[in-house]
């Protein structure tokens, strides 16, 4: 086992704040190495940083308890020629992730879904080159060498929690993929790696019922098309890709029922989501009996059409929208969501509904993303308690 020393939080007063310190073996100096990682910028208050820090100090010492350090020098155990040997089943990573994206495009996975898995891989593969190692087989791919990409995106790269799980998810799924096509055998050493919390920040903040008042008024006046895509956020609990490649077809009126294609869907599976009144008024407005099946409900020329919205006319609207009302970057258009979310759970208290309608595939994600809103508070859940 190489030495280290376990990350901790020092408080500094220089310009870049904060940060987690620890020290860790390196090969080449015969000697530990200082490493630092200060906390971003956008974690202000002392409890947010102390949080941001616990979880990444318990990463960062599992991984040097599991044995990472640096060596520059590395070299696989066993060479991908050395694996043809004995079986024509050998990729190395490199092949290996160029098989799985054609399996994904096989698949008919959309667009910017290719692009993310694309861009993931080949920043994985490009790390595993620096190190003199993209050509090595798959199933060399050990804990030691996976803990220390995922020290590297922590401690060099800056990810934040967000990212770094998203990579994982990505690498993952890839090595799951390397095991069902039987390129290899055994376990998936990705599961080793623990994902980060990913609720210190405020993206996507919930609006105010006075915020959700004002913008209203500013949008009808100024671009009520937007008011559309809004409401379809509020009321359907839909993400914005989802509501751009709705098609005429998913809306049945008859049974006032949204149908999300799996192709469309983020759970990849079919589901459905009732359309509510208040969003019935507005899809009657849109005169879809006018239109084909098969035009996207948000087509170009704001109206349904054989070609889908941009993928950036949303949030170029809206920016609009942010800059007359002075909002920060907190505040998006899919805040939308969590705003109704809020509204839902403090008028009924049913997480099973809200479980149903985030199409969440636990009770426990459910609980998770309704803390990440700062609900489910337990004061309020104690004060409830009957006296005796």
């Amino acid at each position: 086992m190489h030495k280290f020393k376990k990350a901790r939080l020092v408080k500094s007063k220089a310009v870049k704040g904060n940060y987690i310190m620890f020290y860790v073996w390196d090969v080449q100096k015969n000697d530990l190495v200082r490493q630092r990682k200060y906390i971003p910028k956008k974690y202000k208050s002392d409890a947010e940083q102390k949080a941001y820090a616990k979880d990444i100090i318990k990463q960062i010492n599992s991984a040097l308890a599991e044995g990472y350090h640096i060596d520059r020098k590395k070299v696989s155990k066993n060479t991908i020629e050395q694996q043809r040997a004995v079986s024509e089943k050998i990729y190395s990573v490199r092949e290996a992730t160029t098989a799985f994206i054609e399996i994904k495009k096989a698949k008919k996975l959309y667009k910017r879904g290719i692009e993310f898995y694309t861009n993931t891989l080949e920043r994985f593969v490009k790390w595993l080159e620096d190190q003199g190692l993209d050509n090595i087989w798959i199933g060399n791919l050990d804990n030691g060498l996976i803990q220390q990409y995922f020290m590297y995106l922590l401690t060099k790269r800056k990810n934040s929690a967000k990212t770094y799980n998203n990579t994982l998810g990505v690498l993952k799924t890839f090595y799951n993929v390397c095991l069902k096509q039987e390129w290899i055998e055994g376990k998936n050493p990705f599961d080793k790696i623990d994902k980060l919390p990913d609720e210190y920040g405020s993206k996507n903040k919930p609006f105010t019922n006075e915020q959700v008042a004002d913008i209203k008024e500013y949008v009808l006046e100024h671009d009520p098309y937007l008011w559309k895509i809004i409401s379809f956020v509020y009321y359907s609990f839909m993400r914005l890709s989802e509501i751009r490649r709705l098609k005429v077809r998913d809306i049945d009126l008859e049974k006032d029922l949204i149908w999300v294609a799996a192709q469309t869907s983020k759970t990849k599976k079919r589901d459905v989501i009732p359309i509510v009144p208040a969003l019935k008024k507005i899809i009657l407005e849109m005169n879809l009996e006018q239109y084909h099946p098969d035009d996207y409900l948000f087509g170009t020329n704001q109206t349904p059409s054989a070609t889908k919205m941009g993928e950036n006319y949303m949030g170029k609207h809206f920016r609009k929208v942010k800059d007359h009302f002075e909002l920060n970057d907190d505040y998006t258009l899919y805040g939308f969501k969590h705003t109704a979310v809020v509204n839902w759970y403090k008028k009924e208290k049913d997480i099973r509904k809200i479980q149903k309608m985030c199409r969440h595939s636990s009770m426990l994600m459910t609980e998770r993303y309704l803390k990440s809103l700062g609900l489910l508070n337990d004061k309020d859940a104690v004060s409830e308690l009957p006296e005796i």
